[in-house]
Formats: structure tokens, sequence, C-alpha cells
């Protein structure tokens, strides 16, 4: 897969994560607890790494469609610089995969392979603002004690090491991480002339988020 047409299937899939209609975060229904939903964690843990691994210190957005590629969005320090990248990671082919042979039913994960990895550089400040939007968002109401049963597309945020799954955010300060999660995606795939626009466009978002979600105490 060409690296322009994998980028933009990674950015539709996150696209399409933040159509429906905008409420309150109150009105919000918990539709992510922490941890994995039942039945999800190996799939889940084993499309992780394949997508770029899994990081104590930083945050992430990986996406398990009902059918199509797998993808993740992470934001974690370069191991020895220190220095903050994101890294967006798309599977070459689906991860889950039905095996239906009378002999051999069952589920297998299509490891063998090597996915697209794009990374780009970030500020220390603006990945900074970041992990508090993010921690902030999952510390709300909006998250339940424990990810909810789920049946077909599953999403899973982590915040330093801690893990939030469930189904699709379809309202409130979760909705809002999914188009931040959009942005980061378009900054890895972004050349290096276009890189401060791509941080301007991110702090115009987390400038929105903070504008609607401030008078809420969640």
């Amino acid at each position: 897969m060409k690296p322009v047409a994998s980028a933009r299937l990674l950015l539709a899939t996150l696209l399409a994560l933040t159509t429906a209609p905008v409420l309150a975060a109150s009105q919000c229904a918990a539709v992510v607890g922490e941890g994995w939903p039942p039945a999800v964690a190996n799939y889940g843990d084993a499309a992780a790494q394949l997508l770029g691994g899994v990081t104590e210190e930083g945050l992430s957005l990986l996406s398990l469609p009902a059918r199509g590629p797998e993808s993740q969005v992470q934001l974690r320090r370069e191991p020895g610089s220190g220095q903050w990248v994101v890294v967006a990671g798309l599977a070459d082919k689906r991860i889950y995969s039905w095996n239906s042979g009378s002999s051999r039913a069952g589920v297998n994960l299509r490891l063998d392979q090597q996915p697209e990895l794009a990374q780009a550089p970030v500020p220390d400040a603006l990945a900074q603002r970041l992990l508090q939007v993010w921690a902030a968002a999952l510390a709300s109401s909006e998250v339940a004690p424990r990810a909810p049963v789920t049946d077909g597309e599953v999403v899973s945020f982590t915040l330093n090491g801690a893990r939030y799954s469930g189904l699709r955010p379809g309202c409130g300060r979760l909705e809002a991480l999914l188009d931040q999660a959009a942005l980061l995606v378009e900054l890895a795939h972004s050349k290096d002339k276009k890189h401060e626009k791509r941080y301007a466009d991110i702090e115009r978002a987390l400038d929105k988020m903070h504008d609607r979600f401030s008078g809420d105490a969640g």
C-alpha cells in the first residue's frame, strides 16, 4: 500500500469516529471503560504491539474496526533522546481473521506482516498539554469502571500505561479526543515544512475543547 493511500485510509478511519451529533458531556453515556472488553485483550494487545507498541509514558488511540485494517496513533518519547514523537501505524492487512476450516476453526491473528508506520516530532509543551487534556477526559464521568461488552468495532485509549476501551464515543470529551487523534495522524504523515501548521491545528483543537468543556464539572 502506498504511503499516501495508507495515510488517507487511516485518517478516514479516525474521522469516521467523529460524525455523531454534538451533545454536552453531561448527556454522554459511558461507552468506554477501564481495561479491555471481554474476549478482546489478546487481539487488542497483539494489534497494539504490531502497530507501534505500547508505551508507559504517553498516550494512544487504537482502532479495531469490525472490518478492514486496524490502526493506532501514539504519542511517546523516543528512547535515548527523550524527544516526543507521534507514531501512526496502519496494518498492511487485517490482523483479525476468522478461520472457518472444519478442522481448525477459530480466530487467527495475522501478525506476520509489516505495518505502515509514520512519525513526526512533537514539541514538549504541546505533548504535555495533550497529556493533561487526555488525563482530564479519561478521568471524567464518560469513562466507566469497566470496559463494556462490545460487538464489532472497539476503540481503545491509553494514557501512561492505563487502558480504556469500548464503543465509539459519539459525544463529549472522548469524541474530542478522536478529533485530536486524527490531527496527530495528519502530523505523522506530514512533511517537515508542514509541521508548524499541524502543531497550530492541534493547539486550536485543544483551545476549542477547553472552551467547550471548561464549564462542565464532568
